[in-house]
This record gives C-alpha cells, sequence and structure tokens, in this order.
C-alpha cells in the first residue's frame, strides 16, 4: 500500500493479459465506479509486451521496464513514470502529456509523432541529491521525428546521437541540454530556454534551426564530412596501411566526421578509428571491422548484416535499427580481443 491506501504491484513480471485488467479496473477508478483499481506497478519487468492503444492516463509506473515494448498509440497522459526504462521500444504516436518521466530513459526509441508536451524530464530527486545519481531523461540514438516538447520541463536532458527532425521544442525550458553527436533538421526553438545548452558537436542540417540557435549565442557544430572520392582515398590508404602492417598507408582516423548514408560494402576498416562518428543508415555489410574503434558512433539504422566485427568496440554506440544478420563477433583468434557493448 502506498501512502493513500493504493495497492502498489512491485517486482512482477505481467504479460499482456493481465494488463489489460489492470487497465480496465484502471479505467473503472477513473471513472469513479465500482470494482476500480489505479494501476499502480514499481520495478516490474513489461519487456516486449504488445500495450499498443492502451490508456495508461494518472497511472503510476515506478522503475518499470518497458524495454523494446510495442508502445505505438498509448496514453499516458499525467503518468508518473520516474525511472523507468524505454529502450528500444516502439512509441509512435504515444502521448505522455504532462508526465513525470523524470530519470526514465528512451534509449533508441521510436518516437516519431508522440507528444511530450508539457513532461517534466529533468533529473529525478525523489531519493535525495545524494542518494539519486540518475541523469536526467535520456534519449541517446532515439528517432525524434515530429515529436512534441511543447513547453515541457527539459533541464539537463540527453539528446546525444539521437535523430530529430521536426521536433518541437516551442517554449521549453532546455537549460544545459546535450545534443552531443544528435542530427537536427527543421527543429523548432521558438521560446525555448537555451542557456547552456550544447549544440557544439551536433550535425545540424539547415540553416534555419542552425540559425535559432545562434540567436541564442550559443556554438553549433556541423560535423565534418567528406567527399565520396575522399573517403575512397583513405579507405586505400587504410588498405595499404593494414596489408604491411603498419609499414606503408596510413591508418584511418576519422573522429566525429559524417558518413552517414556512405555505402561503405566490403571495405576493409580492420582498427580503423571512428569514435563519435555519424554512421547512421551507412551500408556495411559484408565489411571488415576486425578490432575497429567505434566508440560513440552514431549507427542508427546501419547495415552491418554479414560483417566481421570481432574485436571491434561498440561501447557507448547509438544502435537503435542497427541490422546485424550474419555479422560474425566474438575473438579475434591469437589476440585477446573480443566483440564488446554491442546488442544482439
Amino acid at each position: 500500500m502506498d501512502s493513500t491506501g493504493q495497492k502498489v504491484l512491485k517486482g512482477l513480471a505481467l504479460d499482456v493479459g493481465a494488463m489489460r485488467r489492470l487497465e480496465e479496473l484502471h479505467r473503472n477508478w477513473r471513472l469513479g465506479r465500482p470494482r476500480s483499481q489505479r494501476m499502480m506497478l514499481a520495478d516490474c519487468d513489461l519487456r516486449r509486451l504488445d500495450l499498443s492503444l492502451m490508456d495508461f492516463t494518472d497511472a503510476y509506473f515506478l522503475r518499470c521496464n518497458f524495454e523494446r515494448a510495442n508502445l505505438r498509440g498509448a496514453v499516458f497522459r499525467d503518468a508518473i513514470l520516474t525511472g523507468s526504462s524505454f529502450d528500444e521500444a516502439d512509441l509512435t504516436g504515444a502521448i505522455f502529456e504532462r508526465a513525470d518521466l523524470r530519470g526514465a530513459v528512451f534509449h533508441g526509441s521510436d518516437m516519431t509523432r508522440a507528444s511530450l508536451s508539457a513532461a517534466d524530464l529533468r533529473k529525478d530527486f525523489s531519493q535525495g541529491a545524494n542518494q539519486n545519481p540518475t541523469a536526467a531523461c535520456r534519449f541517446r540514438g532515439a528517432r525524434l521525428e515530429q515529436t512534441a516538447f511543447v513547453g515541457a520541463k527539459l533541464i539537463s536532458v540527453d539528446f546525444a546521437g539521437a535523430y530529430l527532425l521536426e521536433a518541437d521544442f516551442s517554449g521549453a525550458d532546455m537549460r544545459r541540454t546535450s545534443f552531443a553527436a544528435a542530427q537536427l533538421q527543421g527543429v523548432r526553438l521558438a521560446g525555448a530556454e537555451l542557456e547552456g545548452a550544447d549544440f557544439t558537436t551536433a550535425a545540424v542540417v539547415d540553416d534555419a534551426t542552425r540559425d535559432q540557435v545562434m540567436a541564442a549565442s550559443l556554438p553549433v557544430g556541423s560535423a565534418p564530412r567528406l567527399t565520396e572520392s575522399e573517403v575512397r582515398k583513405r579507405l586505400g590508404d587504410h588498405a595499404q596501411w593494414v596489408d604491411s602492417l603498419g609499414r606503408a598507408g596510413r591508418r584511418l582516423e576519422l573522429e566525429g566526421f559524417d558518413l552517414s548514408g556512405f555505402d561503405l560494402r566490403g571495405v576493409n576498416l580492420a582498427a580503423a578509428k571512428l569514435v563519435r562518428c555519424l554512421l547512421s543508415r551507412a551500408n556495411l555489410k559484408q565489411a571488415w571491422l576486425l578490432a575497429t574503434d567505434l566508440k560513440g558512433a552514431n549507427l542508427s539504422e546501419a547495415d552491418l548484416s554479414a560483417a566481421d566485427l570481432r574485436g571491434a568496440d561498440f561501447s557507448d554506440t547509438h544502435q537503435r535499427g542497427l541490422i546485424l544478420p550474419g555479422a560474425r563477433t566474438g575473438l579475434i583468434p591469437g589476440l585477446p580481443l573480443t566483440t564488446r557493448g554491442l546488442r544482439v
């Protein structure tokens, strides 16, 4: 029981049938009907469930796990979702208006046309400033296409590596937000508070978004992008470096470069350094990525099918929609190097 006498279900792994029964009881509670119970869950496992179109208005989910769940069109209006995880969930068209999302995580989630207007996504201090080191809400590698954050509280929120297309932040409090390695296009920032926001390593595609950031006297980055001929030349130098065991050619080192969408099928990227590069939607089919350093790279929707990934470092990479059928992982024979950080 909580302080109001409501029953809290704790630590349960629930199925879709149970969630539908709880939704019905919750609906009765909201309408003041008999046989009712507010939905109140804590530390529950809801991974991979199909909860699409369900109505969780005013529900309570404390530290619940919605990883890879289908939440298309689900309604969480005025809900409490503190510390919950939505990693790689499908949240297309979901509604989180006025929800409490402090400390929630949305790594790699698809939030196309979702609404988080007036939601609270700041750092969660519910357990005390010293006891809870959890950062503010995180959207690393998330897809935020036409997503609404109008009037939302976004202080210190992490959008690193996210893809933002026509997202609306009008009137939002975005102080100290981070857009490291994020891709932004057609983003609306009218009336937003941007003090201390970090756009320095973001890839801002259009002038309108860039002008809004610069109008707030903030530096805005643009990941350097090579031409296809420049990339081919550097790949040739790298192949020579690999074949000669470092005696000729030059190692490929492209920290923070924009390689999104490039066709790199079958290329030899063994031991290359591609830290924090934008590789979203890149074609890396059958590529050689043995011992490649990809730390912090954005690999959203990249195609790595049948690629050799033994010994590669995927630590802190953004892997939403990563295509991996037939990819080879694990140890490199004769070397103490194994694939790291890859979420299969």
